[in-house]
């Protein structure tokens, strides 16, 4: 609802899944990266996406991979080994018959076992894929990155304008029906310098004073 200023990025990431090809999305914290993605989930159910969190070990990835694609066949929550989970990953019959969009979340180093993982991931066309990865990426990460996910398009995420700004905490005030004057608006949008993340937590701290504010 409160989605503002990505329209180009957003379109650019359908075209080039819809082409069949894969997505790295690089910015500075608080560029909003996983909810740009999330909020294309959320409205395109063409696709299913499943978000993993590569910060953690391979097994740890594999297993909730595992559960994710496959939540009927699987009875309890134990841990599988990690080669045996990702062999079930690559060769079970998928239970869902939509295109599967992986989303690797923070992506802040590729050590060598992530590199072997995301090989077989890739190895056939099982699979798209999205890669959010942190700004200071080492450039030889991201270039291995860039090789096991070509085809692939690199998109940047910058600070929004002003004008997104004060379109968001406009959108925002009317849902919650808060009556900011045009000064406030820009005010909080300034204040918020381009941050989407910085823009939520500040609507978030400003409707929590609104609240506290009324009278019993």
């Amino acid at each position: 609802m409160y989605f503002v200023g990505r329209e180009r990025e957003m379109r650019e990431i359908k075209r080039t899944l819809e082409e069949g090809n894969n997505v790295i999305v690089s910015g500075k914290f608080g560029m909003g990266r996983t909810s740009l993605i999330k909020h294309i989930a959320d409205t395109h159910d063409r696709w299913r996406f499943i978000f993993l969190d590569f910060s953690k070990p391979p097994g740890h990835v594999c297993n909730h991979l595992l559960v994710e694609l496959f939540p009927k066949r699987r009875s309890g929550r134990e841990y599988v080994k990690y080669k045996s989970s990702r062999f079930q990953i690559l060769t079970r019959d998928l239970e869902d018959n939509r295109k599967h969009i992986l989303v690797l979340d923070d992506i802040a180093k590729l050590t060598s076992p992530k590199l072997d993982l995301l090989r077989h991931l890739t190895w056939e066309s099982r699979f798209l894929f999205i890669a959010i990865v942190e700004s200071f990426l080492p450039r030889n990460d991201l270039f291995q990155l860039r090789t096991w996910l070509n085809p692939s398009v690199m998109i940047g995420l910058r600070r929004l304008n002003i004008r997104d700004g004060v379109e968001y905490f406009k959108r925002y005030a009317k849902v919650h029906h808060l009556d900011w004057t045009e000064s406030q608006i820009t005010g909080l949008a300034m204040a918020a310098g381009g941050y989407p993340l910085r823009m939520k937590e500040i609507s978030a701290r400003e409707l929590q004073g609104h609240t506290d504010g009324k009278p019993v």
